[in-house]
């Protein structure tokens, strides 16, 4: 017999005892009630000595979790979870972790219904990778960036004699300063310190001598050693040799020198300056002769740029002025407008650019501003009109009060460029030809006549390495026949909703500069980095992309899988401990009082 049986033949005999008791007690009062007390004993007593339990439908949330080990993770963090499940996706890491399941693609996680979150410790993944984990919810443990460059930004296509600037962020987590240095062929070209301890912006400037493709180095010296470089690939192109028209109402300083230093900076250059009514003198530097008494269409289709005064645009004959708007908004032939000391015209060349007085008697030289530059210009005398801010300009030139003294505007498929300043000569005199070359540069490359580009190509991947497919945009008005990448035929595919855009996937199987070229095309060249290169900025990308995929998912992240099943609940004990204290408190006070 097994205990239950045996509790309930006991309890039994015990009723049937307890009830005959009472039955037979002399005194008959409260009879009934003396019974029901002694059977709820009773009855309590089965009840604490039987295990009594019940069935009911519960809900489980199911968090079956894995680890993911990404670069930069740390060994620590893992003690805590010794008895999950771990992968990585990195076959250095899995020879550093044994226990890590070395995975080809994060669709063997994906395919496992069972799990239900990812943990990630290290830098994380990028946009690719998290693409393939299909909102699965996941927690994100980061590694924290230590030392190194985090940030760097250069332009990498440059024309000749323009200045290569690179910007970034050095974190300096040690105690002592940090030197970075560009070099280009082996040579250094501009260096800056950094402080101990802490985030350094930093810019680096140089002026390259080589056209073609270079490879500049950015490196981080502590003292004699050299704990990280980094390759900074810039194209060079030759600098197309602009033709400048430059009208002016009379030979002056500001004319004078503008027209030298346009032709010791490799500009052809025709000047016609009045004389007397249709009497003009004229000049021709780095430029064959031709006439240019009368300005027709097919006269200003052989210039790139036009500088003129305002007061000479503006009194052009009829033939002359329909041909230059014309030329402007038909052709892309750009104006460099010098205006005057008068408010506002109401001619087009003045349309968009309103201006108004300083209120001052004598204007005050003050330091500029031009855009691209972060170091402002020395002092200058930029007179009292300026260029009031508006919708369909923009700025190029400001002072410290936002005040505009140089701005552009589209004309058609031309640029308009308007400025008040007529003594910039000033800073020549001064010996400042840094200053006047940046603000001239400026103002030619913003108005100068732009070739129509037949095709253009972009790398997608912000640092391609080898490691990584890459993929290359193709924008190009009709589909690309062949597509070839170092000389092999590569497919492109058409964007399924800009048909003006093709794109080529490939992986890279060398670093160094790669040639990528459509059938009757222009060579173009883009780089590959090498795996350990840019490490620091590759490591705060992979951090960035996995936190905004974490922001994009975060509803998955909350819902966990829910799992129906039949659970066996214990009766708890107590109550028949109260019910038997009850019962037996009764019986002993109606003996003994009642």
């Amino acid at each position: 017999m097994n205990w239950n049986s045996i509790v309930m033949i006991v309890c039994i005999l015990l009723a049937a005892f307890a009830v005959w008791k009472e039955y037979a007690r002399v005194n008959k009062s409260r009879l009934v009630l003396r019974m029901i007390a002694a059977l709820l004993a009773v009855l309590a007593l089965a009840c604490v000595a039987l295990p009594l339990t019940y069935q009911r439908d519960i809900v489980k949330q199911d968090k079956n979790e894995v680890i993911l080990l990404t670069q930069g993770y740390n060994t620590d963090s893992l003690k805590q979870y010794a008895t999950v499940k771990t992968f990585t996706l990195d076959e250095k890491i899995k020879k550093e972790n044994a226990k890590a399941v070395l995975l080809s693609s994060l669709d063997q996680i994906v395919a496992d219904s069972t799990v239900t979150r990812l943990r990630i410790l290290g830098d994380g993944l990028d946009k690719e990778e998290l693409q393939q984990l299909n909102g699965l919810p996941i927690v994100f443990y980061p590694a924290s960036v230590k030392q190194g460059i985090t940030a760097a930004a250069w332009a990498q296509k440059l024309k000749a004699g323009e200045p290569l600037t690179i910007q970034g962020n050095f974190k300096n987590a040690s105690a002592k300063k940090v030197k970075l240095v560009l070099k280009g062929l082996s040579t250094g070209l501009d260096s800056v310190m950094s402080n101990a301890d802490g985030d350094n912006p930093f810019q680096l400037t140089t002026i390259p001598k080589n056209t073609g493709k270079n490879v500049f180095n950015l490196l981080a010296i502590v003292g004699t050693d050299t704990i990280e470089k980094e390759d900074l690939p810039v194209q060079i192109e030759p600098v197309k040799l602009l033709k400048v028209l430059m009208l002016t109402a009379s030979p002056d300083f500001e004319s004078r020198f503008l027209k030298n230093w346009l032709s010791q900076s490799g500009y052809a250059v025709a000047v016609r300056s009045a004389i007397s009514k249709d009497k003009f003198n004229k000049e021709f530097i780095n430029l064959d002769q031709f006439p240019i008494d009368h300005l027709s269409q097919a006269t200003l289709a052989k210039f790139d740029v036009l500088i003129g005064d305002l007061a000479v645009l503006k009194t052009l004959n009829g033939g002359e002025a329909s041909a230059l708007q014309q030329e402007v908004t038909q052709k892309g032939l750009g104006i460099i407008i010098k205006g005057d000391t008068t408010t506002h015209s109401t001619s087009w060349l003045q349309r968009d650019f309103p201006t108004d007085r300083l209120a001052l008697k004598e204007p005050l030289p003050v330091p500029l501003l031009l855009q691209g530059e972060l170091a402002k210009t020395d002092k200058f005398n930029a007179g009292l009109v300026y260029i009031k801010s508006g919708g369909n300009t923009q700025s190029l030139v400001t002072d410290e009060r936002a005040h505009v003294f140089a701005a552009t505007a589209l004309a058609g498929s031309g640029k308009l460029v308007f400025t008040p300043l007529n003594n910039t000569f000033s800073w020549m005199l001064n010996g400042d030809k840094n200053d006047y070359t940046n603000l001239w540069s400026l103002l030619i490359g913003k108005a100068a006549r732009r070739l129509p580009v037949t095709e253009n190509w972009n790398t997608l991947s912000a640092i391609p390495t080898m490691s990584k497919p890459l993929q290359l945009l193709l924008q190009n008005a009709v589909a690309p026949l062949n597509v070839k990448i170092n000389d092999v035929s590569i497919a492109s595919a058409q964007h399924s909703l800009l048909p003006f855009e093709w794109e080529v996937n490939y992986w890279p199987g060398a670093a160094g500069w790669q040639s990528v070229q459509q059938a009757g095309g222009l060579v173009n060249w883009f780089y590959v980095y090498k795996d350990n290169e840019w490490s620091g900025i590759r490591a705060a990308n992979r951090q960035l992309d996995t936190r905004n995929y974490i922001e994009t998912n975060h509803l998955n992240s909350l819902v966990t899988k829910q799992i129906h099943e039949k659970a066996t609940i214990a009766v708890s004990k107590i109550y028949f401990y109260v019910l038997l204290l009850i019962a037996c408190v009764f019986l002993w006070v109606e003996a003994k009082f009642l």
